[in-house]
């Protein structure tokens, strides 16, 4: 657009370079409108009589600052494009932030997730271990204390839980039960106990009332039931 401005301000003064040189011109016949990009030619300007010329020099002075008012427009409107994209530069800085920040999160949740999927689900009793002992370990449940839940899960092998045996490949649960199976000797408030259960055996009453189309006394129960174990 500017390269038009010089170029039609160049024409304006072509044209009064040529005044005097159309003073005594009888004109030109053929009408040119400066605003559709149509002018002159240098020929033909040596040849407008003096009102055509003097009327042409202001077409193109009209032109001229027709242009330029819009070429202040248009630099405004410019600056207010730089201005938002400024802005859209500075909102998507932040959100590439937050999204580093976020998927740094979800990695080291997935790397924690990968670590207890990880971990075993089966154990091979060695020399000299222990319910007690492989509990505590950390791949176990590093947490000497929980070793009932091993002894739980594999009364098929264990009559005694002081004694196990070398080459016994004993499970190790990972998950928490939704259901319970009921063994011998145990009640509502001892399954509820359980720390794979509620860890509170005063936690009795979400079985009772999760059960209650088995259990009719809360007080009784048989074993091979089984029974649900809600999950709030």
């Amino acid at each position: 657009m500017k390269q038009q401005i010089i170029r039609r301000a160049g024409l304006s003064l072509v044209a009064v370079g040529l005044m005097a040189l159309t003073a005594c011109s009888s004109g030109v016949d053929r009408q040119v409108d400066v605003t559709a990009g149509d002018y002159y030619t240098p020929e033909e300007v040596q040849k407008l009589s003096k009102d055509q010329y003097s009327d042409y020099c202001a077409s193109l002075d009209q032109e001229l600052a027709n242009l330029g008012q819009k070429s202040q427009e248009v630099n405004g409107e410019t600056q207010k494009l730089k201005a938002q994209t400024a802005s859209l530069d500075s909102d998507i800085k932040k959100l590439e932030d937050q999204y580093g920040q976020k998927k740094s999160d979800v990695d080291a949740v997935q790397k924690e997730i990968d670590y207890y999927e990880n971990l075993p689900k089966v154990w091979t009793v060695k020399d000299g271990e222990f319910l007690y002992g492989i509990s505590a370990m950390d791949q176990i449940y590093a947490d000497p204390l929980k070793w009932p839940r091993i002894y739980r899960a594999n009364k098929d092998k264990i009559e005694d839980p002081n004694l196990i045996y070398p080459g016994w490949e004993l499970t190790i649960p990972r998950d928490w039960p939704t259901t319970w199976t009921v063994q011998p000797d145990e009640y509502l408030g001892k399954i509820a106990w359980y720390w794979e259960v509620y860890n509170d055996p005063a936690q009795w009453t979400k079985l009772y009332e999760a059960n209650k189309d088995q259990i009719s006394d809360p007080d009784i129960i048989w074993p091979g039931w089984k029974l649900r174990i809600p999950r709030d």
